[in-house]
């Protein structure tokens, strides 16, 4: 298991997306969160993460906005997308 440490831009509430044809498909809740990195030469870089989370996990991180936060994540694919666990 891995753990994304940063602070929380923002928190977005878990909602309903309707397509065209009006299939309603339930979208996860997600974190935006601010991660700074330290490249190999010394340089520090700031990278915004949108990681979705489980139901379960919602009441961790909906009052934590603009503290620093872990997240338990997984990885999708070779070009790496970070989802809560």
């Amino acid at each position: 298991m891995l753990k994304i440490n940063g602070t929380l831009l923002n928190f977005i509430e878990k909602s309903e997306y309707k397509n065209e044809t009006g299939l309603v498909t339930p979208v996860k809740a997600k974190v935006q969160v601010l991660v700074e990195n330290k490249r190999a030469n010394g340089t520090k870089v700031k990278e915004l993460h949108t990681i979705s989370i489980p139901d379960e996990k919602i009441a961790l991180y909906r009052d934590k906005v603009n503290k620093e936060i872990d997240v338990q994540v997984g990885i999708i694919s070779k070009q790496f997308s970070f989802y809560g666990v």
